[in-house]
């Protein structure tokens, strides 16, 4: 079993941050190397994903659940399987999360219990599967503060933009097509819906990363 415990802060409200983890598909776009393949409404979702660790990359293929949601203390928990189909490694996990304020915006707080079993087990064992998780953990937190940032100011300037537009003119021929309107996408609780955009692979630099944090630390640098 391995344990996982990752924070990091994002500056945005904590409203914002929370919603933005409901919106599932949206989540999983900050996430390297992760696809959603299906779903089952309200709260079961299917999708794949391909990591590398130390030596050895897998495929995994599996379903999540969210089994406990509170809106109030904004926290939630999440269990998921899956299955490394060519390699023959199983993994589930249970993952909590909680949004808290913090100064001016939002701490995330996230742990979680990894069991790997076939021939990824012994890796689990040297710390590799934390330092992944650290890496994904970063890249997850730069492309939510990105969207976050994005969606506010898009909202900051939605005012300005209406109010720049004028009625038309009462002389003007009734046989002219008005333009349409730009619309915005909204997502279902109608905030605004973040870029489609992937989050960056994980490729052979992801890999030269954590490999040189395991480095460091071999060698007592932090």
């Amino acid at each position: 079993m391995t344990d996982i415990v990752e924070r990091f802060t994002v500056d945005q409200p904590p409203d914002a941050v929370w919603a933005f983890f409901q919106d599932v598909p949206a989540v999983v776009t900050c996430i390297p190397g992760l696809a959603l393949t299906g779903e089952e409404p309200p709260d079961k979702y299917r999708g794949k994903i391909r990591l590398r660790l130390g030596p050895v990359s897998a495929a995994f293929e599996g379903e999540a659940m969210i089994v406990e949601r509170d809106a109030t203390a904004r926290r939630a928990r999440i269990e998921g399987q899956g299955l490394d189909r060519q390699g023959g490694s199983r993994a589930s996990a249970r993952v909590d999360y909680q949004i808290a304020p913090k100064d001016a915006g939002s701490e995330v707080t996230v742990t979680a219990e990894i069991k790997l079993t076939g021939a990824l087990a012994q890796i689990g064992r040297t710390g590799i599967v934390q330092d992944v998780a650290r890496e994904l953990t970063a890249v997850f937190a730069s492309t939510l503060r990105e969207r976050l940032a994005a969606s506010a100011a898009a909202a900051a300037s939605a005012p300005i933009a209406a109010s720049s537009l004028t009625a038309p003119s009462i002389e003007a021929s009734s046989s002219s097509a008005a333009a349409p309107l730009p619309t915005t996408p909204l997502t279902a609780s109608g905030r605004l819906a973040p870029p489609a955009a992937q989050a960056p692979a994980l490729g052979l630099g992801f890999f030269l990363r954590v490999l040189w944090r395991r480095l460091l630390g071999a060698l007592g640098v932090r």
